[in-house]
């Protein structure tokens, strides 16, 4: 077990990661908003999620971006509006669902528009190779492994 050797919450990891994330959602919320496509870049992660799954539902959906459901409901609705996404009923351990489709004037948007995207996350981190970029997945799935294994106490 290692011991935190900070004082002051301002000098953990939790802070340092915290303040990154914050940081890149910022910055690519911003040049995502500036490719001007129709939707926002809340919207964009949303439909770009559901266009990688055959069948996804909204409760499969809100775990994956880890947004509460009525928010995703709110963007969900949007996005049928726009016709980029279409709802169809089935089932889903044993209850009834909606499973979450991208139409193909979705797929489009998503497809015409994800270059320019990957070439803003590669832009963000042109100081950092692969190897680092390696290094951070590792850390980052033993942070969830040992958050998802420690019990909760409150």
């Amino acid at each position: 077990m290692i011991k935190i050797k900070t004082e002051h919450y301002v000098d953990t990891i939790i802070y340092s990661i915290d303040k990154i994330m914050k940081n890149l959602k910022s910055e690519l919320k911003q040049k995502i908003e500036k490719l001007d496509i129709g939707i926002t870049a809340e919207q964009f992660v949303v439909l770009d999620t559901i266009s990688g799954f055959d069948k996804i539902y909204q409760q499969q959906l809100s775990e994956i971006i880890m947004k509460d459901k009525s928010n995703i409901n709110r963007i969900l609705k949007i996005l049928e509006n726009k016709g980029l996404i279409e709802r169809e009923y089935g089932n889903a351990n044993n209850r009834l669902v909606y499973f979450l489709k991208v139409t193909p004037n979705g797929k489009k948007l998503v497809t015409d528009n994800m270059p320019t995207i990957k070439q803003y996350i590669e832009d963000i981190f042109k100081n950092i190779d692969n190897s680092e970029i390696e290094i951070l997945h590792t850390l980052s799935k033993k942070f969830q492994t040992d958050l998802s294994d420690s019990p909760r106490v409150l």
